[in-house]
């Protein structure tokens, strides 16, 4: 038997601990169902966004066909409604079969229509009570009763509802005249509002269940609050539902941020380096002869004794004497950056390089896929991806601005990830200082602090806007109070540099063979030369990608000096690209060496550029050689 457990509405605002406060309150119920799988609405106290229907005054304060249809297109597939109707509809059945065609595009998702009775008595309801179950089965939809009168709790109104098969709703409300109701079983489905004694209805279910199991659909549980939906899902040995500050409405937006990026790389050229204090020196001299310049940047061992981005090379050396110092190679970094951002793409729906070590990436439709996937460990994902492909170590800030993914990637270093869901944003940007967004500079962190008070991001939060937009302008002034009440909507958006065009594979059966993998990748030479070619580009770089069964992702690739328009450009360099992978053979002993199992399979062309924008070869001047 199927449970339906969930609350009586969504639209409350005091539900703290479950709406994030940066929530419009139009996405309540769209954030609602994604917790829950069913929710009782009461039609009668329910205030619209829209204006009512009004054929009459007897319609007004209802819910319009266009609202209805909202509600069903807000909520998943499987999302589940109980609508309770207002007296005022249902005491009058001809005005009732009229909103029960109103009601038409939510059908589908309609568990069944609450109808109580507040005024009749049973001798002068039962006619309505046919007449109204007779309108209903018309439609076919299922009713559930309530009364507030003793008198129908007698056999011969069970009887009408049994052969309607309209359940009797049972309820224990403390301090109500209603709180006499009687668990008789009436319909093929039981229908629960629990607010006190939840073990005493549960148990009562069990022995319905026992009893009539065959007979009964499902079980339909209201309750006031989410936290009261987890006591009766944890009594019904349920899973309990994540919700509130959990729950990510919004874009999926991370930044990732190369740590130490220059010196980084110096260490991957030249490993002895790892571990100790070195720095990368702007400079005109050449290495091993460098006495001049300022700091680039520097390893974190250096860091730790003082020296800073920035600093004289005077004073660098002076805090540590024996620091190891090179010259900025930017053509090197420029090559390794290039191969990271290539990773990057394959984890994201969009990808925004915003410098040589950072990047922007939306990776919202990959996450919420067909199979989605924990935030964190899709992150962890991207982080494991770079360190084996490339051997750097990133931080990885997670938010739905790209302003709070940057400041998120900027609050663990090293090696960090720090993830803020919309719910905590406002908490973790309240004591942050104003300068850790970026984009604050020096005089506008001056004046927001000596004339706004202003020294943290939460202070900037609850500034005036308009007084922000005449101090600082429109634009910039409405910028700031946005990125710290986390409502800026920049997009991520590709860089022309970023330009790439792809083709994939996924294997059946996942394997391990080399040869059976080659032959995937050489079915999609074709695919992604036809599309290059007909757009128009010629390409520098050719790469192969392989996600493992645990979907870590793999790339290898290789760059030509000159562009190229050949297929034979692609496909004499992917074996050789294949061989840059691990693939061990089945006869190994250990089983525990064997490599994971191959996925998917892809192929990629970058560094494009169009034909015809390609620059001519000119003749150089002797002059332009110094």
């Amino acid at each position: 038997m199927k449970y339906y457990v969930g609350c009586s509405g969504w639209a409350y605002s005091s539900w703290t601990d479950f709406y994030p406060d940066t929530l419009d309150e139009k996405d309540y119920l769209a954030h609602y169902s994604k917790v829950f799988d069913f929710v009782e609405l009461d039609l009668g106290s329910i205030q619209q966004e829209v204006k009512a229907v009004r054929r009459s005054n007897y319609y007004s304060g209802l819910p319009t066909r266009n609202t209805i249809k909202k509600w069903s297109e807000q909520t998943p597939i499987d999302f589940r409604f109980t609508l309770k109707l207002p007296v005022t509809i249902t005491n009058n059945t001809d005005r009732m079969g009229e909103f029960l065609e109103v009601l038409a595009p939510l059908e589908e998702k309609i568990l069944a229509l609450v109808v109580h009775q507040t005024s009749l008595n049973i001798k002068e309801g039962r006619q309505w009570l046919e007449e109204l179950l007779d309108v209903c089965s018309y439609h076919d939809y299922s009713v559930a009763l309530e009364f507030d009168q003793y008198s129908w709790y007698q056999d011969l109104i069970y009887n009408i509802l049994k052969r309607h098969k309209a359940a009797l709703i049972w309820s224990d409300i403390v301090g109500h005249r209603r709180r006499h109701y009687y668990p008789v079983v009436t319909g093929d489905f039981l229908y629960l509002r629990i607010n006190v004694n939840e073990r005493k209805w549960i148990e009562k279910i069990g022995e319905e269940i026992r009893n009539d199991g065959e007979d009964i659909d499902f079980a339909a549980i209201v309750v006031d609050k989410p936290s009261e939906a987890n006591k009766v899902l944890d009594l019904l040995s349920l899973p309990q539902k994540k919700y509130g500050h959990e729950q990510w409405v919004g874009r999926i937006i991370m930044c990732v941020d190369l740590d130490a990026f220059f010196p980084s790389c110096e260490e991957l050229r030249d490993p002895s380096l790892t571990g100790k204090p070195h720095a990368v020196i702007m400079t005109d001299e050449q290495k091993g002869n460098i006495t001049k310049g300022a700091v680039a940047s520097c390893s974190y061992e250096a860091r730790k004794v003082g020296i800073r981005s920035a600093m004289s090379l005077t004073r660098a050396k002076e805090l540590y004497p024996a620091l190891i110092l090179n010259p900025v190679g930017i053509p090197y970094y420029r090559a390794i950056s290039e191969k990271v951002m290539r990773i990057l793409e394959e984890y994201a729906d969009s990808v925004e390089k915003s410098s040589i070590d950072e990047a922007y990436l939306d990776c919202t439709l990959r996450i919420n896929s067909d199979a989605p996937v924990a935030i964190e460990e899709y992150a962890l994902r991207i982080k494991k991806s770079i360190r084996e492909n490339i051997g750097l170590l990133s931080s990885i800030g997670v938010a739905n601005t790209k302003s709070a993914a940057k400041i998120a990637s900027d609050y663990q270093k090293p090696d960090g990830l720090t993830i803020i869901s919309p719910g905590k944003l406002s908490a973790f940007f309240e004591n942050m200082v104003v300068e850790a967004i970026s984009g604050i500079g020096t005089k506008t962190q001056q004046v927001l602090k000596e004339e706004f008070k202003t020294k943290t991001i939460g202070q900037l939060a609850k500034q005036n806007v308009q007084k922000l937009i005449d101090r600082f302008g429109r634009r910039h002034g409405l910028w700031m109070w946005q990125v710290a009440n986390g409502r800026d909507t920049e997009a991520v958006t590709p860089r022309n540099d970023n330009i790439s065009i792809s083709a994939e594979q996924t294997l059946y059966p996942f394997t391990k063979d080399k040869e059976k993998i080659l032959n995937y990748i050489d079915e999609l030479v074709d695919e992604v030369y036809d599309r290059v070619n007909r757009r128009g580009y010629e390409f520098r770089t050719v790469g192969i990608k392989i996600v493992r069964s645990d979907f870590l992702i793999e790339t290898r690739e290789i760059s030509y000096s000159s562009y190229q328009n050949r297929q034979e450009s692609i496909g004499s360099v992917v074996e050789a690209l294949l061989d840059k992978f691990s693939f061990w053979s089945s006869d190994i002993k250990n089983p525990a060496t064997k490599a994971i199992t191959v996925r998917k399979v892809g192929i990629k062309l970058s560094n494009l550029i169009h034909i015809e924008k390609k620059n001519p070869v000119e003749q150089r001047t002797l002059p332009e050689y110094f």
